[in-house]
């Protein structure tokens, strides 16, 4: 019987559904250029090279009633750490970053490019990295949802990586081929973050002003790596309202995407703010704060799991810690999203007061914005340099 044409395609020019997403992978330099292999359910097929990929994928996506597939390989330093966690993964790559205990759950490993070994994988999990290929990442809704679990599944990947390092160096067992793998991807690393100023000053005190400023903010908050995919968000207070991002919203593209939430309605009926609303909110009305910035750079979220407590809390420190701890003089809590008892509404605004900054275990950063996000910006930039600057010096005392 012959084969029905498949419906996936490789795109190497922009295309209005996709165009956003394969930029995306680009300009955060997760993909090399022009090597993103994206599949649209529904659309004709094109051949433009890579046709063995297309075949399986087109046959992935029927089984798994997908609308989007993504396969790609990283671009360095993801490509060298993927490649080393999945040589070393018995099945599947479990980092314990907040992402992946929130979204990804693990990250399934794959022997081989076949429909088979990934349809086992992706019926259950939202990606799936190949061992000498890249990754695979699963947009049931469409080539948004994939390009977020892809990011997903690189930022996880490199903290996963460097926490381990870092705790092999004071274990003192660091591996010959580990300490080669960690070499190439230091060589390879994005340059620090830097923040010149230049945001919308005060007064911001009108809506406008207030959507104005978010949207600028998120922007340079994006161009600065301080976020990857839809994992941070953005407030600010005018009033009694509270303008906030929406769940899953990118920061970079907020002009649509931003909720009117009045102080005295918690619910924010109607809207669908970010899930870390309750502890914006929270913020905004005990911590002398007009605004907060929530990003994940990556050596703030290490540096936050760079613990050596002998304590009976392992396995839960997301939630709950006894112990008071920091690193470069910025408080480090527990939490997690939402409302729960454990929610970070309930660890956050305690130590954020004054217009400090908190860090959450394996998962972000907090910064308060007193009067606009100059001063918000400028210390999420500050404590991403000197989280980066402190785990070198921490692996050059242990002689790493």
């Amino acid at each position: 019987m012959q084969r029905i044409m498949p419906r996936w395609y490789s795109r190497f020019i922009m295309d209005e559904k996709i165009g956003t997403y394969e930029k995306k992978l680009y300009d955060s330099r997760l993909v090399p250029y022009k090597k993103a292999l994206f599949g649209i359910a529904g659309e004709t097929h094109r051949r433009h090279g890579e046709n063995g990929k297309i075949l399986i994928l087109s046959e992935l996506a029927d089984r798994l009633c997908a609308n989007t597939l993504l396969f790609a390989p990283p671009a360095e330093p993801y490509r060298t750490i993927i490649e080393y966690l999945a040589a070393n993964a018995s099945g599947a790559v479990f980092p314990d970053d907040s992402e992946t205990r929130t979204f990804l759950v693990d990250l399934p490993v794959a022997d081989r490019f076949s429909a088979d070994a990934l349809y086992r994988h992706l019926r259950e999990r939202k990606c799936s990295i190949i061992r000498g290929h890249g990754i695979v990442s699963l947009g049931k809704t469409g080539p948004s949802e994939a390009y977020v679990h892809f990011a997903a599944a690189c930022f996880a990947c490199f903290v996963k990586f460097f926490s381990d390092f870092l705790k092999d160096a004071h274990n003192r067992h660091i591996a010959a081929d580990q300490q080669i793998v960690f070499q190439q991807a230091r060589k390879n690393l994005p340059p620090p973050p830097v923040f010149a100023g230049g945001l919308a000053p005060a007064p911001i005190d009108t809506p406008e002003k207030a959507r104005a400023a978010m949207i600028e903010a998120g922007k340079r908050i994006v161009s600065s790596g301080l976020v990857d995919a839809i994992f941070g968000n953005i407030s600010f207070r005018v009033d009694n309202t509270l303008y906030i991002s929406n769940t899953g919203s990118f920061l970079d593209h907020l002009e649509e995407d931003i909720a009117a939430c009045p102080l005295d309605d918690p619910e924010c009926t109607g809207q669908r703010p970010s899930s870390e609303y309750p502890a914006h909110l929270e913020i905004v009305r005990t911590a002398d704060a007009k605004g907060v910035l929530h990003g994940h750079p990556l050596f703030s979220v290490i540096m936050s799991m760079d613990c050596h407590i002998d304590c009976d809390h392992r396995g839960n420190c997301h939630r709950t810690c006894p112990h008071a701890r920091s690193v470069c003089d910025v408080p480090i809590v527990p939490g997690e999203t939402g409302g729960g008892p454990f929610g970070l509404y309930t660890t956050v605004p305690g130590v954020i007061k004054g217009g400090k900054s908190a860090i959450v275990f394996g998962h972000g950063v907090f910064t308060a914005a007193k009067t606009d996000f100059n001063d918000a910006l400028a210390n999420m930039v500050q404590i991403e340099q000197a989280c980066r600057e402190e785990y070198f010096e921490r692996l050059k005392q242990l002689g790493a």
